[in-house]
């Protein structure tokens, strides 16, 4: 976790958020990364004199005071632990933070009570930072304990350009730091495909079944490849590591082998709108992000640019 020097984590009021809460804050000491919780006010519009009128002038400051002393409860250093409280809309105004203080993570926990699979482990807010945060998005459950001796690095596909090997390098890079940091065990998965193997194997665009094969045992070779690639340039020191190959969509796939195989983090790819080739779409990101009963690190290419921009007088 040296890779992140600047947290920010989304302040929550909920008792059974502390542990969390805790754990970042012990993170940082270790790390001795700047650390800055944000709590965002999304009800108030303080632009409007009738509603500004009809609240405490101090509003802000006491609501600081009120996470002030509970951060410092879970053994914050008021000192070095900073505490924004912003108004408006919650992903934009925490993007808004990111841009403005120069973090480098963002962590969010689950809110509500719908959480594993099946249903909503994450609600709208950390969705909406998956697909526009410029930085690495870390959501996980609330838990008496937080430890991910289990961790899944979710490898790409082979792109066509520089950027999808540097995206996968990352992935794998954080996924081992988290699997040393627990003494946990680290898998690395790629999943392959035929593109357009459904056209070859019916009507006038049928090919034989042994063309079909061999173009099956070319891909597959082509995906082998990529991910010995990927494991070599990657130092595992530490972290005890298996990888998978295995055939067909990427999302159903992860689906299963995070309850299969009892995972706690997963870290992957995610970009809401790309043209860029070699990247997880949004959708499967966002499918992992409401149903996977894990943690979650989503993380951009290089070169992301948010479409949230600091707006003037912010």
């Amino acid at each position: 976790m040296q890779r992140f020097r600047n947290l920010l984590m989304v302040y929550s009021d909920a008792a059974n958020h502390r542990p969390a809460m805790a754990h970042v804050i012990a993170l940082a000491g270790q790390t001795g990364a700047k650390l800055s919780f944000v709590d965002v006010l999304e009800d108030l519009h303080l632009e409007t004199s009738a509603v500004h009128a009809a609240l405490p002038g101090d509003l802000l400051e006491l609501r600081r005071d009120e996470i002030a002393h509970h951060i410092q409860a879970l053994g914050a250093d008021l000192d070095r632990v900073a505490i924004k409280i912003l108004v408006g809309n919650a992903p934009v105004a925490i993007i808004q933070e990111v841009l403005r203080g120069g973090h480098d993570l963002v962590i969010k926990t689950a809110q509500g009570p719908d959480t594993g699979l099946g249903g909503r482990l994450f609600g709208s807010t950390a969705i909406k930072l998956m697909r526009k945060c410029p930085v690495p998005v870390w959501a996980f459950r609330p838990a008496p304990q937080i430890r991910f001796p289990r961790v899944l690095a979710a490898v790409g596909p082979p792109p066509e350009a520089s950027v999808g090997d540097q995206l996968n390098a990352e992935i794998i890079s954080l996924a081992a730091a988290f699997a040393r940091a627990a003494d946990g065990r680290l898998d690395v998965l790629h999943c392959w495909r035929l593109p357009g193997e459904s056209l070859l194997t019916g009507g006038r665009t049928r090919v034989a079944t042994s063309v079909l094969e061999s173009m099956r045992d070319q891909a597959e070779t082509r995906a082998r490849d990529y991910l010995a690639k990927c494991m070599r340039h990657i130092t595992l020191s530490g972290a005890t590591s298996r990888s998978h190959l295995m055939r067909g969509r990427v999302g159903p796939i992860l689906s299963r082998f995070i309850a299969s195989e009892g995972i706690d983090l997963v870290v992957m790819g995610s970009l809401a709108r790309t043209g860029i080739s070699g990247l997880f779409a949004g959708s499967t990101a966002e499918h992992i992000f409401q149903t996977a009963d894990c943690a979650v690190m989503a993380v951009k290419p290089p070169g992301f640019r948010s479409p949230v921009t600091l707006t003037t007088g912010s």
